[in-house]
C-alpha cells in the first residue's frame, strides 16, 4: 500500500516537469504567440546560439512573462511601421553610403524600404515565439517570428537552419527586446516578400 502511494506521489511530481517544457500561449491582438520556457531553451542551447546574429554571449536563459511578450510584440510592430516610412532606422549604413547600390539591387535602400512595407502588410502571417536570453549578463527577449510551412510554433523552436521548404521560401523576422529599456535592436529580416527578379 505504501509503495502504491509513493508511486502515485512520484507520478504527480513528474507531471509539472513536463508541463514546464510546454510553450505558453500568449494572445497578441489577433495573433497568438508562444513563450519558450527556460527548460526548453536550455535543452536546445545549440539552436539558440546558432540563431543569434553574431554578437553577444549567451550566459543562460529565463522564461519571459506574458507582459514581456506583449510589450515586445507591440514594440517590434511599432518599430517596423516607423522603419517602413524611415528605413534609415534599421539600415543606417545604406542611408549614409557614399557609394549606394542601384535602386533595383537587393542591397539597395529602396529594396529594403519595399521589403519593410511588405513585412508590415504580411505581419499577421508570422508565427511568434519569445525566448528569454541572458546576453552578456543582461536579460533580453529574443523575438523569433517565422512563416514556415509544416512547423508547429507551439511545440518546437522555429530554427532557420532546420526550416527548409520545396521552393526555398521562408520568412524570418528576429529582434532583441530589452524589457528594461522597452526597445528593440538587432532586427534581422530573412527571406524576401518581393517577387524574384528574372
Amino acid at each position: 500500500m505504501r509503495v502504491a502511494i509513493l508511486i502515485s506521489l512520484v507520478a504527480c511530481l513528474v507531471v509539472p516537469v513536463w508541463a514546464d517544457d510546454s510553450f505558453v500561449p500568449v494572445t497578441l491582438g489577433g495573433n497568438t504567440g508562444y513563450v519558450v520556457p527556460e527548460s526548453y531553451a536550455a535543452a536546445h542551447k545549440a539552436d539558440f546560439i546558432a540563431s543569434q546574429p553574431g554578437y553577444g554571449k549567451i550566459d543562460g536563459f529565463w522564461t519571459p512573462t506574458e507582459p514581456n511578450a506583449t510589450v515586445a510584440d507591440r514594440t517590434l510592430h511599432e518599430l517596423l511601421v516607423r522603419a517602413a516610412r524611415e528605413p534609415a532606422l534599421l539600415f543606417p549604413d545604406l542611408a549614409n553610403s557614399n557609394n549606394p547600390p542601384p535602386p533595383d539591387s537587393p542591397d539597395s535602400f529602396e529594396h529594403q524600404r519595399r521589403e519593410l512595407e511588405l513585412i508590415t502588410r504580411n505581419e499577421n502571417a508570422y508565427a511568434r515565439q519569445f525566448v528569454g536570453l541572458i546576453l552578456d549578463g543582461r536579460r533580453i527577449v529574443f523575438c523569433n517570428y517565422a512563416v514556415v510551412p509544416r512547423s508547429d510554433p507551439a511545440a518546437n523552436y522555429l530554427f532557420i537552419q532546420k526550416s527548409f521548404v520545396d521552393d526555398g521560401i521562408v520568412h524570418f523576422l528576429q529582434a532583441r527586446f530589452d524589457p528594461e529599456a522597452k526597445t528593440c535592436s538587432g532586427v534581422a529580416l530573412i527571406g524576401s516578400w518581393q517577387p524574384k527578379l528574372k
